[in-house]
Order: structure tokens, then sequence, then C-alpha cells
């Protein structure tokens, strides 16, 4: 931490079982050989060596992926090309098959031929959430639950644990699922993020019986916090409570984005090698990355033995793919094994709550972006001839975006507002040139909280200023904002300094776990309050705003684009009784409008016209053409009395004729509001959503080639939206990103599409702070 005044334990933390370390977490324990690199003063070797005359050979080398040895909870069967190759050692003592009649005989005379076929080894997934291959299985006259998936060489990973005598005719399978949904409605009702952290421990304690269960969020460094909590009665409580990030490595974070759910049954407990220790085929060790059994690291298991944990598991929460959290669980009062059937359902709830926060923070960021957005085109739009620098920086947009200060340069013009550094200009290039770990950069924006640490400031130029926000502008112009310095406490689980260093028989030295978890309370100074993402996204926002505004003052062509694109999206929208449509377009990055249009309006025979089309490119030719099809649409479903086959059709023929070098894509629909039945043509375009009861659904669409292209009368279909179900229809601008494989960014859309149907907070989601392209979204909704 930057600007440490003091710091002091308080209290002791009873049996110190510190949320982050589960699973490969805290193992920080690598060979030390000379230098002492990442090590504190304090640190000695029991022999009296200090830590900095040692190296450090970072944890981060240690082969947790093949460990070559599982846990002996179950057993692990290596399977390739149907024949047995590889068996953990404790096969004789759980299935009651030797080792050597099991290697190199087919899975069937293994297990037996009906449980064989039940593992239906064809079908295996490529790792994956652990419900997706989980099943119930009888072999040798015992019940074990079973699961398979495919290992990156090729192989399949069979890994069967016994059902125990005592739970095996227990509550079914489905009975521990229908618990996990009911935990998940009542998330979707939650007033706030912090609701769903709670709903998320309450709930995976009551499925799977552990003493504590922690949700745990990570900042941008991976440090840690305890947001939620639950808690046997008797336990020291750890909410609020800080983490290194040194406490969970990074290629423990890498298995944990991939790899969901990691339980060590018992630290006491004798693990099981693989036999042979190397695949045949390849030579290599077998990968265990998505293998439910793998054996854990020793360095982890004394970690845990140091906090009096028995029993630990833990779950990622991701969001697209990334670690942004963890559901801990420890058991201190002896070995605790939940079935597979319960960690799987575990393992959904989290997955479940982890997107349902996720959305719901993104809903709150994305109110907060939009109303800095709308109150900066209130002032820019009060002050229309007012140079843009003097009508954005304003008291009113301090309060706003929760800053002391504010500058604006651009077009040759500075404005000014709240409290700055001395010079801010120098300030702001010192940070764009500083780079580094005290500088963030998300979306092009940059950020520091501790400017004192990054900046020399021999002259004392920063004054109160602390904290800095930069937001580049086209042109070299900036957006900054400061902060002013605000001492603050920090609670942690234990001094995060401490990295004792022990020297084993082989003479070799290793960091080990830290003797205490007592909480340890930081004062720092030299900081200001964090810059948050919300912070981050309100000031891309702010950016947006200020660019569209530029390039419309000073750029005709950009701005008349924008004036025709506005201008052709409808001034309000019909709701019929019984039904509520909701509409939204968003420009590219910098108010670059493109072709993208929706619309809606109400026929003389009182169906409801819904369209929403895209046409390629970008700019004032784009936008041209997108008003040319949008009116010429309306035109032809009013001529063709909402006829929608006979208007794409002649649409298609306007297009050919008039438009020839363009590419349109379009879905046109006419919905009858009494039977909620929906004729459509889709022409090229993205298939819609439906959704019902927090569950979407791709509507099964007959495509044609878009317009222009159409070589045929186009063929139609129909679909129905029941009451209670929504119809949404956006075009590719919302789920296309260049990295991303459309069909990864198709299933984010219809997931989130199940938490919320905002369409601020779609938007906000799916086309993210920056987006190359335009996206339009029209949602259509009976009532109940």
């Amino acid at each position: 931490m930057t600007g440490e005044r003091g710091a002091k334990a308080e209290g002791e933390a009873g049996v110190g079982d510190g949320p982050g370390m589960d699973g490969e977490a805290g193992t920080d324990g690598g060979a030390i050989r000379g230098g002492g690199a990442g090590m504190g003063k304090d640190a000695t070797v029991d022999n009296g060596t200090t830590a900095d005359a040692l190296e450090l050979e970072a944890c981060e080398a240690e082969p947790i992926r093949v460990p070559g040895k599982v846990q002996s909870r179950g057993v692990l069967l290596v399977v390739d090309d149907g024949v047995v190759v590889q068996v953990s050692e404790n096969l004789p003592e759980l299935l009651g098959v030797a080792v050597d009649d099991a290697l190199g005989r087919p899975l069937a005379e293994v297990l037996g031929a009906e449980a064989a076929s039940g593992v239906r080894l064809a079908e295996s997934p490529a790792g994956g959430p652990l419900g997706d291959s989980l099943q119930q299985l009888t072999m040798h006259g015992r019940e074990w639950l079973v699961a398979s998936h495919l290992g990156g060489d090729g192989s399949v990973l069979v890994e069967a644990e016994p059902v125990p005598a005592a739970t095996g005719d227990g509550e079914p399978t489905t009975a521990v699922f229908q618990q996990t949904h009911a935990v998940l409605r009542e998330a979707a009702t939650a007033s706030s993020v912090e609701e769903i952290y709670a709903l998320a421990a309450t709930g995976v304690r009551r499925l799977t019986g552990f003493d504590r269960v922690m949700v745990y969020r990570f900042d941008r460094d991976y440090n840690g916090q305890v947001v939620a909590e639950d808690v046997r009665e008797d336990l020291e409580p750890y909410l609020g409570l800080h983490y290194p990030a040194s406490d969970i490595p990074a290629q423990a974070r890498a298995l944990y984005e991939k790899n969901w759910l990691r339980l060590i049954s018992d630290t006491e407990a004798p693990t099981a090698r693989l036999v042979p220790e190397l695949h045949p085929r390849t030579a290599a060790p077998t990968d265990l990355t998505f293998a439910t059994l793998r054996a854990v690291s020793p360095v982890h298991v004394e970690y845990l033995r140091t906090m009096g944990v028995r029993s630990s598991m833990s779950i990622s929460l991701l969001n697209e793919g990334r670690l942004w959290g963890m559901v801990a669980c420890h058991h201190v009062s002896g070995p605790h094994t939940p079935s597979l059937e319960v960690r799987a359902a575990a393992e959904t709830l989290a997955a479940g709550l982890s997107l349902q926060a996720v959305v719901r923070a993104a809903a709150d960021r994305a109110h907060h972006a939009q109303a800095v957005a709308d109150e900066l085109r209130r002032l820019v739009g009060v002050a229309e001839t007012e140079p843009l620098a003097e009508a954005v920086a304003q008291p009113r947009l301090l309060e706003l975006l929760d800053v002391d200060g504010l500058m604006l340069r651009v077009g040759g013009a500075s404005a000014a507002v709240g409290l700055l550094p001395g010079d801010p200009d120098r300030v702001v290039r010192a940070l764009v040139d500083a780079g580094g770990s005290a500088v963030a950069e998300t979306a092009g924006v940059l950020t520091c909280d501790a400017l004192p640490a990054a900046l020399p400031d021999p002259d004392g130029a920063l004054g109160e200023v602390a904290g800095a926000l930069v937001v580049p502008l086209p042109e070299g112009d900036v957006l900054a904002m400061f902060r002013r310095e605000v001492a603050r406490e920090v609670a942690w689980g234990g001094d995060p300094g401490e990295k004792p260093v022990t020297v084993g028989d082989d003479g070799v030295a290793r960091l080990g776990p830290r003797r205490s978890f007592a909480r340890w309370q930081q004062v720092v100074e030299g900081t200001s309050r964090p810059w948050s993402v919300e912070d981050v996204e309100a000031a891309v926002a702010a950016r947006r705003l200020v660019v569209e505004v530029l390039y419309r003052r000073t750029r005709p062509d950009l701005g008349a684009a924008l004036a025709l694109q506005r201008s052709s999206l409808p001034d309000r929208l019909p709701q019929p009784a019984g039904w509520h449509v909701a509409a939204r377009y968003r420009p590219a990055d910098g108010g670059r409008v493109g072709g993208d249009w929706y619309d809606s309006f109400e026929l003389a025979s009182g169906c409801l016209a819904l369209v929403v089309g895209d046409v390629a490119g970008h700019g004032l030719a784009a936008a041209s053409s997108m008003n040319q099809l949008r009116n010429g649409m309306r035109s032809l479903l009013v001529a063709h009395d909402g006829a929608v086959g006979p208007a794409v059709e002649a649409l298609d023929r306007l297009a050919k004729q008039l438009l020839p070098e363009e590419m349109a894509t379009m879905w046109a629909g006419v919905l009858d509001p009494a039977t909620g039945e929906v004729e459509y043509v889709c022409a090229g375009h993205m298939p819609p959503l439906l959704v019902r009861d927090h569950h979407a659904t791709w509507a099964e669409v007959v495509r044609n080639p878009p317009l222009g292209f159409l070589r045929e009368r186009p063929r139609g279909g129909t679909l129905t939206v029941a009451p209670g179900e929504s119809l949404l229809l956006y075009s590719d601008g919302l789920v296309e990103r260049r990295a991303d494989p459309i069909v990864s960014r198709l299933e984010e859309l219809r997931a989130t599409t199940e938490v919320t149907l905002d369409l601020e907070v779609l938007e906000h989601r799916l086309a993210g702070l920056e987006s190359e392209d335009d996206a339009t979204m029209l949602l259509v909704t009976a009532d109940s």
C-alpha cells in the first residue's frame, strides 16, 4: 500500500481461515535460492539467513495442472480410444479392481458393461460446468456419481465418487436443483448487488453445509475483500476484511477461470498417484485442469492446516470468462465432502448469482453513465453557442461525477472548475507518460489514486490533489478529473507483508503461509478515494458526448449524418392496450452513426409494425440509405395493408434499383395485439429472442438473403408472443466484437436477458464502453 502511516493488529482471528485460500489459493510457497526478491526485510530463514540474501523462485512455476495424483475420496480413470491407460492407485480400495487388471482393458471390463455405456464417452464435454456430465451409475454393486470430460490430449477423464450409504436414498437431485433455482428467483428481485452477494453466501452454505461461506471480490490488482459471509455463530466473522493478491497466485487464477469448482475434502487424507505416472501415448503427465479430484499443492495443504481448516471448497465467479471473485467455503470441524450433485448445484447457483450480480452492477453503472450524458447534453444544449470547454466545466458536473475538480481542453480552448493541481497540464502529461502499476488504463481512460507516489512533485504542485482520471480526446485534447487526498483505513486478514521462510531437509528455503491471520489494520495516506469502474464508465460517457458535440460543431458531414439518423427514428412508440414497446439506438463511439434503425407504428387494422434494420457502413451515405429504406418500408407496409411479405419484396426491388451498391439486413413483422401472433420476414438479420419468466430462447426464423440480394419471393414465418412474454429485436452492432466469436456473444446476450430486459443495461453490457459499430434494439412485451 502506498503511503503507509501505521498499522496495528486488532484482536486474534480465532481459527484464522482467510477467505482467499481455497483450491490452489495461498500457494505463496516458492523455493528460494539466493537474492530476496519480493520479500520484506524482516523475513528470515529459520537458520538466521535474511530473506534479502535469498532469491525467490516464484510459486507460479509450481505445476499445479499436472500434479500426477488425485484426492482419495474418488477414483480417476484416463480412457484413450475406449481403453483405460491410467488409473488412480486407490482403484482397488474403492472399486475393488486391481490396477493391473484395469490398465489396457476396455472401460466396459473395468466398470461393467452397463455402467460404461452410461458414461457415454463420445459425449463427454471438454471441461465446463460440473453438472454437464454428472450422472448416477451402479458399479460393482454400489451406487456412484460419475462425471467425465474430454482432456486436451484427446483422452477422456472419468471420475467416480461413491454415494454414501446414508444418503443413497436421500433427497433426489431434482430437489437439490429446485432449491438452487428458488434462490436464483429470489435474487432476480434483489434491490442491490450487496443483497445478491448475501444470497450467494447463505444459499451456498444452505446447500453444502460448510461452517463458513464467504463471497470474495477482487479489485483490479486481484487484492480481495470479503463482501458477504454466512458463518457458524461461534467462529470469528471476516466480513469486510481484505486479502492480498499473493494469496491466489496467477497460475491458480488461470485455473479458476477454467475449472469453476474445487473441493479439498480433507487436508489430512493421503493422495492417490496416477499409474503409470505418464500418459502412455503422449509420454507426458496428464493435464488435470478440469478434474474435480485433482490433488492440491502441498504448500497449500500446509496453508490450510496452519489456518485450522480441515476442508475447503471454492467456486469461481466470472464475468465474460474473467475471474472477478469467488465463493469461498471452509470447514473447521472435520472432513467435509458435499456430494457431486450438491457441488454441481452449488456451481449452478454461484454461476447464476454471479451473472445477476454482474448485470445488476452494470445496470447501476449504466444508469449513472446515462445521467452524466444527459446532464452534459443539457449543459451543452443550454449553451449551444458557448465554447464547449466552458459549457462542460460546471459545478453541477463535479457533483454528478463525484470529483473535486475538472479540466477540459478541447478545440484550442480550456476551462476548469473546482480543485486543481498547480499545473494541471503538466500533471496530465506526466500521468500519460508514467505508466507502470501506479496508473491503470481501461478503455483508454487513465486513473491513479496515489499521485504523490506515482509522480515526482518536488515543488508541491499537486497541492491537495492525490488522484486523477484522464480521458484522452481527439487531436491531443483531454478531459481530466481530480480528487483530493483522503486518508483511509484498510483491514487486512493478517499482515500481507509477512512472508516467513523455512529451510527444508533438502537445504532449499521456501516461503510458507503467514503465521497469523489476525485482523491487521493499515492507515493509508497520500491517496484519494479509489476510482471505480462506475467512475471510468461515467468518464467514457462524458467523452462520447463531448466528441459527438465536437464533431457536430466542426465536422458538417458527421453532424448531418447524426441529424439525419436521429430524425429517422420515431418520436414516440405506439403502446397498444396490454402491450409495451421500448427501443434504443446508440451510435458508434465518437458519435459516428451508421445505418442501423428501428421502427414501430400502428397500421389501420390496429396491428403493429415492428422493424429493425442495418445498412452496412457508417457516415452520411449509410444514414441516407437507411433513411430511404426506412421510409420505403413504412410506405410499403401501409400500401400492402400490413402484408409483410409483399412489402419486403417491393423494398428489395427498390434497393436493387435505387441503392445498387448497398447491402442491408432487416427483420420486419406485423403484430396482432389481440392474439400476439407476429407475421414476419427475416432478410439476413439476426434471430430475435423470446423471454419469459427469466428464461430466454432463440425464436426459430425462416431466413432469406439480405435486401438487394433476393432472387425469389421472400419466405415468411409466424411466431407468437404469449402473455408475460417479450420479443427482443436487435442489430448485429450489439453483439459483434472483433476478438470474440459471434456464438459466444449471442449466448452472452441470451443469458443477460434472463436477468434483465432493461435496454440501457443490455446496451451497456453487450456493446461495452466503446463500440466500432452502431446498435439498435426494439423490445415488445405482452402484459401478463
